[in-house]
Formats: C-alpha cells, sequence, structure tokens
C-alpha cells in the first residue's frame, strides 16, 4: 500500500534547516552579520562607557585630582581603539557562510577590547586625593597585558579573515606588520622603566590609529 504523499510547509523546512545549521554553519549570512554585530557594537558600548565614566568623574574630581598625562593618552587610545576595531567590522558582511568559530572569535576579540577600556578607567573615590600616577603605575602590567593579548588575537584574525578582507601577500604582511608595531608598543608601556619610552609608545600607538583611520576614511 502506499502513503498518500504529505505536504510540508515552508516555515517546517525553515525550522529543519536553521536545526541542520546549528551542527556548524549558520544561515543567511546577512541576518547573521547584523545579529554578531549588534552582539559585538554592545560589548564595545559598555566598554567605552567606562572611558566617558571615567573621564567625567575625574573632571568632576579635578581640584584633588594628581593628573597622570600618560594615562589620559591611553584612555584616548582606548577609545581610538573602540572606533577603529568598530569600523573594521564592515568587511565581515561578505562572508558567505559563518561559523561558530567566527563568531566566537569575534566575541573574544571584543570582550578583550572591554577590559583594555575597564582596566584603564579609574573611579575617584568621593574623598581624597584622587592619584592618577600612582594607579597608572600600578594598574600597568594589567592594563598592558589586556592590549597585548588584543594585538595578539588581531594578528590571529587578520590571518584567519584575509580571504574576507580580501588581503593576502604583501598586504597581508603589511597588516601584520603594522599589528607586530602596536603590540611591541604595549610591551613597551607595560614594562619599561623610563619615561620616554613611554611617551614614544603612546606616541607612536595614537599615530598608527590615526593612520588605521585614515585608511578607513580613503576606502569608503
Amino acid at each position: 500500500m502506499e502513503l498518500p504523499d504529505i505536504p510540508v510547509r515552508d516555515s517546517d523546512n525553515r525550522r529543519c534547516k536553521e536545526r541542520r545549521n546549528r551542527s556548524g554553519f549558520l544561515p543567511e549570512r546577512r541576518a547573521m552579520f547584523e545579529l554578531v554585530t549588534v552582539l559585538l557594537s554592545f560589548v564595545f558600548a559598555i566598554a567605552l562607557t567606562h572611558l566617558l565614566t571615567s573621564s567625567t568623574e575625574l573632571v568632576w574630581a579635578r581640584d584633588r585630582l594628581r593628573f597622570s598625562g600618560l594615562q589620559a593618552l591611553w584612555m584616548l587610545s582606548a577609545a581610538l581603539s573602540i572606533l577603529v576595531n568598530w569600523i573594521g567590522l564592515e568587511p565581515l558582511h561578505a562572508i558567505k557562510q559563518w561559523s561558530i568559530a567566527e563568531i566566537e572569535i569575534q566575541f573574544v576579540a571584543a570582550v578583550v577590547q572591554y577590559y583594555t577600556c575597564s582596566l584603564i578607567s579609574i573611579r575617584p573615590a568621593e574623598h581624597g586625593i584622587v592619584d592618577m600616577r600612582a594607579f597608572y603605575e600600578r594598574e600597568r602590567p594589567a592594563i598592558f597585558s589586556a592590549y597585548t593579548t588584543m594585538g595578539v588575537i588581531s594578528i590571529f584574525q587578520n590571518w584567519w579573515d584575509q580571504k574576507t578582507y580580501g588581503v593576502s601577500g604583501a598586504e597581508l604582511l603589511k597588516a601584520e606588520g603594522i599589528v607586530v608595531v602596536m603590540v611591541l608598543l604595549t610591551l613597551t608601556a607595560g614594562w619599561a622603566r623610563p619615561k620616554s619610552l613611554q611617551w614614544a609608545a603612546v606616541a607612536i600607538m595614537l599615530a598608527l590609529q590615526a593612520y588605521f583611520l585614515v585608511e578607513y576614511a580613503l576606502a569608503l
């Protein structure tokens, strides 16, 4: 006896495809791009909130503040880094098939980005001297461990997504070389004792971040 044909609704087909794709690859690249970038943008926004809140409270406490130019410039660098990495999400729309690994790599990078901002953001006490210099010296290893980790992850991301970004060969080596220089700058800032080296590190870092922003602007 032949079994009758059972009509299958489109919604059932979609659910089956979604269940199949949970094993590794995710459907509808545009929808996934929007979903992932919203998540990462949310993490970036929280990270930026730390910097803005800290700078606001430092202005309020300016009468009892021992200012640190190095910390202030690295806070600026952290904000620029958020902007650079947020703009850098745009090429990801070219990914044809999202994988769980891709999403995890992007999320881990965003979380480390968060710590580069949260660790450098001092929260003044209600009373007493707000010593930015002492805070910066005490927290330098933690702050720049996060910065260095972010740089290492960026090197891996550039390699992992080189086809997505449309770079290879000399272009990839150039991009990786710049990030390697940034990693060396964060190591200098975190562990070098001479102040002159620390000032040079933050100055070069800001220049490189400005270079990236100009490159993005020209590519638009």
